[in-house]
């Protein structure tokens, strides 16, 4: 069982690959979501990757955005706007998770040719027992992902890393950008496809899709997010978007990648730094790339039906730390 994030990503990196070598013209792939909707339907020939989430103490502490949109930015630097956000994220509190705790998270997904509907899930901080998703398109509804870290389960990943995330790793993580960058685009990443040739700038679509799956489905303690955002920026093929909209409406700044074939936004409030949600859009809906080597952010309407605007979109309502499995956090 792949996260479906990365599942698609590969995915989409080996199709391309094999349609540019055979000039045929590339299957239309089936769409499984992780980093949105977690848990792969299938194994992926060639690719070996296994994830995992979060880390360390205290009570159910609300660490999420409000639910009220943010009204659209007036015209200021796109850089700018990311600092400011970066360092408001450093300065949030810490939510002080312990190893024996989870990372709580309740969101809006929409699109992926599913029906708008709610996710919860539960990922273990240190990793050593198994998550929860509760997902209405997913099976009857429950998904035990991720799988633990363990000493003794044959296949099972028995430290963590950027292959198997935990937030006990993420918060590990260096807090200074740059030595948080260097450590992103240096992790050896080649045991992750087979027959391949890892590119510089497949090495780069690894280490932000890293990101993606750091900020979706695991979460940052405060000091690490706010690097994470400004790393995430200067990985070369990315940039910083004055305004991108979430599932929920709410208008952030925005750090823009490719994953594949897909256009990937990671959106972050203007005023807190709070991850706010992702957005994808498919390459093909948009014009080409601009000078930044980046499509425009297209139409804002949903693609479930046609393909069109965005393909996936999501919107984290409540992010926070919780005692057990299923346990929902106080109001």
């Amino acid at each position: 069982m792949l996260p479906a994030g990365r599942q698609r990503f590969l995915k989409e990196h080996l199709m391309s690959e094999i349609a540019a070598d055979t000039n045929a013209a590339r299957p239309r792939r089936r769409r499984v979501w992780l980093v949105a909707a977690p848990l792969a339907v299938g194994a992926l020939a060639a690719v070996t990757v296994v994830a995992v989430p979060d880390r360390d103490h205290g009570d159910a502490t609300p660490a999420a955005p409000t639910l009220s949109a943010s009204p659209a930015p007036a015209p200021t630097d796109a850089a700018d706007l990311l600092a400011r956000a970066a360092k408001a994220a450093a300065s949030s509190p810490d939510p002080g998770a312990r190893a024996a705790q989870f990372v709580y998270r309740k969101e809006i997904q929409d699109g992926a040719r599913e029906t708008r509907h709610e996710r919860r899930s539960w990922f273990p901080v240190d990793g050593r027992s198994g998550g929860l998703i509760l997902d209405p398109t997913m099976g009857n509804g429950r998904s035990p992902w991720p799988a633990r870290l363990s000493d003794t389960v044959p296949g099972a990943p028995r430290t963590a890393s950027f292959d198997a995330p935990t937030y006990e790793f993420v918060a590990s993580l260096p807090s200074e950008p740059q030595q948080l960058l260097q450590q992103l685009l240096s992790f050896d990443r080649a045991k992750r496809v087979s027959g391949m040739t890892m590119t510089p700038k497949l090495y780069n679509q690894f280490a932000f899709a890293d990101v993606q799956m750091i900020f979706q489905n695991i979460a940052a303690p405060p000091a690490v997010a706010g690097a994470l955002m400004e790393a995430a920026a200067k990985i070369p093929g990315t940039a910083v978007v004055a305004d991108e909209t979430d599932a929920a409406g709410r208008h952030g700044v925005a750090v823009v990648g490719t994953n594949g074939t897909m256009r990937v936004a990671l959106i972050f409030d203007r005023t807190t730094g709070a991850f706010l949600g992702v957005r994808e859009v498919l390459l093909s809906d948009l014009p080409a790339a601009g000078s930044d080597g980046l499509p425009p952010a297209g139409n804002p309407s949903p693609g479930a039906g046609d393909g069109k605007g965005y393909e996936y979109a999501t919107a984290i309502l409540t992010s926070t730390v919780v005692d057990k499995l299923e346990a929902e956090p106080a109001n």
